[in-house]
């Protein structure tokens, strides 16, 4: 049967390559195009988990969800194929754990073998002395929460959760997974207009797919990344700004079967991190100017390798602010913290096993997370420095809210695309993100700076609060995720 479709342009406002939007009108009513509840742009980490957690509640399980993806989709048993972990890798705090484990993905991604757990972070600067110890075998955590001895996270390979979550998403009955397909439009839709009271198809935004084929959908949650497509076919604004840095990556081979302790050193070109994972390897996460990164990149794996063992291990000259260290710790009658050298007990490390790769660095923030019918959530709305390892933390954070405030709008039996319900979402977790991310731009500029005044009162602060139990704990909870303030 031949379609006939009535095509015209429609421009709303003044804003953006997005405001003119084509809208297809079918005039017979044999058309294929698909309905759904929810169409979710992006099957990454996020995307996918949000798929699960609408599929396993019971307020709304019952939701037709199509889930979008553009690349290739890797079974679990393919991510595993190869002993050596992949170079992505994402340290996952208490509260995305509990997620997994609500939405039925846990048992699917430990069953991989690839999860490792930390209890331990030691943090120091290689300006001076300040050092700061955080886990259970400090004195500290374990005396003041002995009813439960909790891992501080997990470092698991990307792709083997991501794969895990999309295979419990297949198993949901009203998930359906799209990929390789990737959006070519959205049609039918004004960024600035009000959802209709009633949720008739002719009043529902249409996604248009590389195929052509058609979707309509009360609600559009784009979770397709930093640099979201959706978002810029919207036209829609964000802030953000350069670190002039890149991230350097890779996979080493470490010289004992299990390491439970994540290690990170602030260089006074940037932050360099090894985080254990499954097996006896680590990840290298090294942020450092774009000269540098390029210069690693270049290195023979040898030299490669005696950096990052150097960028660890060695220490700079003796600087005034060693002086004013010893005083501190004089004065307070403890010890000096022995946070430098081999007494980090920094695992051996003994090969690198994977090739290098690097990705700049930036932040980013949408300034309208939601619209009528449409909802962003993680990186395509918030996009973070790596150095706190927060970022899918804090798109999961967003999928626990999201999902809750659309299980609600269903048991009240309103609209799940209303603009009102949207925005609350939008307010609960704008006001997360931004504390986080202001954190760690405060943080980046902190360490950023090397001159003399601010070397010593970082170094000061973080052997200060290396003695101060209460304090830690609190940055321990803040680190899994649990909300303080």
């Amino acid at each position: 049967m031949i379609r006939n479709l009535i095509k015209f342009k429609y421009t709303a406002g003044t804003g953006g390559i997005g405001r003119s939007l084509s809208r297809y009108y079918c005039t017979n009513s044999g058309s294929n195009r698909e309905q759904y509840d929810v169409v979710i742009v992006g099957g990454g980490l996020v995307g996918s988990a949000m798929a699960c957690s609408l599929g396993s509640s019971p307020n709304t399980a019952h939701l037709k969800v199509a889930l979008i993806e553009g690349a290739p989709i890797q079974s679990v048993q393919e991510t595993i194929v190869s002993p050596v972990p992949d170079i992505r890798t994402i340290s996952f705090n208490q509260q995305t754990i509990q997620l997994f484990k609500d939405i039925g993905a846990w048992d699917i991604i430990k069953s991989t073998n690839r999860v490792n757990p930390f209890t331990q972070v030691r943090v120091w600067d290689t300006s001076g002395f300040g050092g700061v110890h955080f886990g259970s075998s400090s004195n500290d955590i374990a005396s003041m929460d002995t009813l439960e001895q909790e891992y501080m996270g997990y470092i698991i390979e990307n792709k083997v959760v991501t794969a895990s979550l999309l295979e419990r998403a297949k198993s949901l009955p009203n998930i359906t997974v799209r990929s390789p397909l990737s959006v070519q439009s959205l049609e039918n839709y004004d960024i600035n207009q009000q959802a209709a009271s009633t949720s008739t198809a002719g009043s529902l935004p249409i996604v248009r797919l590389k195929d052509n084929s058609e979707i309509s959908a009360k609600l559009i949650i784009g979770a397709d990344g930093g640099n979201s497509v959706l978002k810029k076919q919207l036209g829609i604004s964000s802030m953000g700004k350069s670190y002039n840095q890149k991230a350097v990556v890779c996979t080493l081979k470490l010289g004992v079967d299990q390491c439970d302790s994540l290690y990170q050193r602030f260089l006074t070109t940037g932050p360099i991190a090894l985080l254990p994972l499954a097996g006896g390897y680590a990840n290298i996460i090294w942020s450092t100017n774009n000269l540098h990164a390029n210069y690693l990149l270049e290195l023979d794996d040898e030299s490669f390798l005696q950096q990052v063992k150097h960028s660890f291990l060695s220490g700079d000259k003796p600087s005034s602010t060693d002086f004013l260290g010893q005083l501190f710790n004089n004065y307070i009658n403890l010890n000096p913290t022995n946070l430098s050298g081999n007494e980090l007990y920094l695992p051996p490390i003994e090969s690198l096993v994977s090739k290098r790769a690097s990705f700049p660095l930036r932040t980013d923030h949408t300034f309208e997370y939601t619209h009528s019918r449409l909802c962003f959530i993680g990186d395509a709305s918030h996009l973070v420095h790596p150095m706190a390892g927060q970022g899918v933390n804090l798109g999961m954070a967003d999928v626990k809210s999201l999902s809750k405030k659309i299980g609600e709008s269903v048991r009240s039996g309103y609209d799940i695309g209303d603009s009102m319900m949207l925005k609350t979402f939008e307010e609960e977790r704008k006001t997360e993100n931004m504390k986080m991310m202001l954190s760690i731009d405060t943080l980046f500029n902190i360490f950023n700076n090397n001159t003399l005044p601010m070397v010593a009162m970082r170094n000061f602060g973080m052997s200060f609060l290396n003695h101060i139990t209460p304090l830690k704990k609190i940055i321990v909870d803040v680190s899994k995720g649990k909300k303080i303030f």
